[in-house]
């Protein structure tokens, strides 16, 4: 300082070359290192203090140790008086500012002085209480209790608790978490270049390797639909995936059934046609216990990789921070469809993600995968032909002479006429319809077991839309019909011809903009793998029955079922002797109807009729009542995939 202070002219003590070389010659004749030398800033603030003390270098020592205990400023009135005014004003649900209270509190200290007949006690700048003592005391404060009067108990518990590491896979396809999210991009629309809207994602993560099986993108929001089409995608091979995308360098070699599949408590994980794929895959369907996220985190935090790594640095994309997207218009930027957003996920899942090293698992995914492949049996694969009935919409209806009827479809085939032949009168049967494609349903014969394919007869001008897709032409048509007191068909036809004119409309636009939520729903509806899943009704591919699967040297048994089924409620059957007027007993049913009176049309039916009509009167002898032969119940059953009990 002395040094510094002897500068002329003293204009010169401020410069930094100056102190720096001040800094220099102190330390080199002390020995000092460098690296322990102050700034040049720092000895410009002890130049301030030492100048304002008069020139006396002692200003210059702390002395912490001599500046003694702090006593309480304030009295203990105006402390209770300020705790009671953040009672009142900060710890609540709908907080005031600092500064308002800080006003309020002033006017309250000296109401409560003059009624004491005391002086105020106001220690900050300009007679007021200093601005830093409502933060202290509110940081003094019990954090739970705090949290409690701003929130509730529950968000108190939930942020004051330990965040846990989760539980971990042990194996290979024995535990998978699903989860759904909307990704943070606006896509457009390939035809009109309207700007879609944000899709939605289902992704499946396989808990030891970390790796994706699968995943669906989609405008639909979440529902059993797009977790079919990630369960259709994740247990089955993906060559068709490669070959389809073109331009993956790697292979993606997860597939199989899981041995349990952990969910949330979404109503699509607790529909009836999510319990019917559970028993027709065999796998165990786990409810996370709620807010508890640590139990299915490893899928939320793969999202979180997915959008800071590839969602975020695409053009288009909204951000996660509402701060970022004041500079950044994402509806200007956006330039993708759904098809080429679906295929940048998968080339960043295949060829990235799944060879970079795991910061926990501290290998690549894909390599833990294929070690974790040597601990387990051979993976389980279902038919193909057989999936959509596994995790197809389940459907209850009735199989009638006009074949299966819902939401103004119907289907038909001859081999629905088969099933209906051993079948009593309006018989609930199972039926399963792909979400993605209805133009064809599926329906399991209980005599013949295997499952039989009826083709979407009536309206054919609904051949290969989603169900979504009809659902908006039906309610269109319904409204269409009210309105103009139309027929069901000219009803149906106007719907067609308006929806396809506002295509063409929008077609013809060709310029960006927000298409209208109707548009989207509409348009966009199916999955994004769409473009690429090949034909469903190959003729080289085998129709829907029993197959022989084998993982090994032993094949299962002839006529499987492959698919969960049940008991139909049918319409109980009792055999009675009816005693007409001119004596002779006649074997009768119970709605009345005679054996002998059954008649039916063409060859085939006559003899299923035939053998049906023997078998009834072999079970039935003239002389005494009989009792009608206990039913066999038929229960639903796995899929057996072939092998022995010690492979499984």
């Amino acid at each position: 300082m002395r040094k510094l202070d002897k500068v002329q002219p003293a204009n010169l003590r401020a410069k930094k070359k100056i102190i720096r070389r001040i800094i220099e010659d102190i330390c080199g004749r002390w020995k000092i290192p460098l690296e322990n030398a102050p700034s040049a800033r720092q000895v410009r603030t002890w130049y301030r203090i030492f100048v304002t003390a008069g020139r006396d270098v002692r200003a210059l020592v702390p002395c912490n140790w001599a500046k003694g205990r702090r006593e309480q400023r304030y009295p203990e009135w105006a402390i209770d008086e300020i705790n009671r005014l953040i009672n009142e004003k900060i710890a609540v649900p709908t907080p005031s500012s600092f500064r308002k209270v800080r006003l309020l509190a002033n006017e309250r200290l000296k109401k409560a002085a003059a009624e004491r007949g005391e002086a105020p006690v106001l220690l900050g700048r300009g007679n007021r209480i200093g601005s830093n003592l409502l933060s202290r005391m509110l940081r003094e404060r019990n954090k739970f209790e705090v949290l409690v009067a701003t929130t509730n108990v529950r968000e108190a518990n939930r942020q004051a608790q330990s965040v846990q590491l989760g539980p971990q896979g042990n194996l290979v396809n024995r535990q998978w978490e699903v989860d759904h999210t909307p990704l943070d991009i606006l896509v457009i629309d390939e035809n009109t270049m309207q700007i879609a809207g944000r899709p939605w994602m289902t992704a499946i993560l396989d808990r030891y390797s970390r790796c994706i099986v699968g995943f669906s993108l989609s405008f639909a929001p979440p529902s059993w639909a797009s977790v079919m089409d990630a369960l259709r995608v994740a247990v089955m091979k993906k060559d068709w995936i490669i070959a389809g995308l073109g331009g993956i360098e790697r292979t993606w070699d997860c597939f199989g059934v899981p041995g349990r599949l952990i969910t949330d408590h979404g109503r699509d994980f607790k529909s009836n046609s999510m319990e019917q794929a559970k028993v027709a895959l065999d796998f165990e369907l786990k409810h996370a216990p709620p807010r508890k996220p640590w139990f299915k985190g490893k899928i939320e935090r793969w999202f979180r990789t997915l959008e800071e790594q590839i969602i975020h640095t695409i053009p288009g994309t909204v951000l996660s921070k509402w701060e970022d997207r004041k500079f950044y218009n994402s509806e200007e930027f956006a330039v993708l469809t759904i098809y080429e957003l679906n295929w940048i996920v998968a080339k960043w899942v295949i060829d990235v993600y799944h060879h970079t090293k795991h910061g926990k698992l501290e290998r690549t995914p894909a390599r833990a995968w294929q070690e974790g492949l040597q601990e387990i049996p051979l993976i389980r694969e279902p038919p193909a032909e057989l999936l959509i009935p596994m995790t197809g919409l389940v459907v209850p209806r009735s199989l009638q002479q006009s074949g299966i009827r819902y939401m103004g479809l119907r289907w038909d085939s001859p081999e629905f006429a088969k099933a209906r032949a051993f079948l009593p009168d309006s018989a609930n049967v199972q039926v399963r319809i792909d979400p993605t494609d209805i133009s064809t349903a599926y329906v399991y014969d209980e005599h013949r077991e295997m499952w039989v394919e009826g083709e979407l007869v009536e309206p054919t001008d609904a051949r290969g839309l989603t169900l979504n897709q009809w659902c908006t032409i039906a309610k269109l048509r319904r409204r269409i019909a009210e309105d103009d007191e139309l027929s069901e068909e000219a009803a149906l036809a106007r719907a067609m011809e308006e929806i396809g004119q506002y295509v063409k409309e929008r077609v013809l636009e060709r310029h960006k903009g927000k298409a209208p939520k109707r548009f989207k729903r509409f348009v966009s509806a199916g999955s994004a793998w769409s473009a690429i899943r090949p034909e469903r009704l190959d003729p080289s591919m085998k129709p829907p029955g029993s197959h022989t699967v084998g993982i090994t040297q032993v094949k299962s048994p002839p006529l499987q079922p492959h698919a969960p089924f049940t008991d139909p409620k049918r319409r109980r059957k009792t055999v009675k002797e009816k005693v007409p007027a001119g004596g002779d007993k006649k074997a009768v049913t119970s709605d009345g109807s005679g054996v002998g009176d059954a008649s039916v049309d063409g060859p085939e039916q006559a003899d299923q009729a035939s053998s049906t009509t023997t078998a009834r009167h072999e079970a039935v002898e003239p002389a005494a009542t009989p009792k009608p032969a206990p039913k066999a119940k038929l229960k639903m059953r796995p899929m057996n995939y072939g092998g022995t009990t010690e492979e499984d």
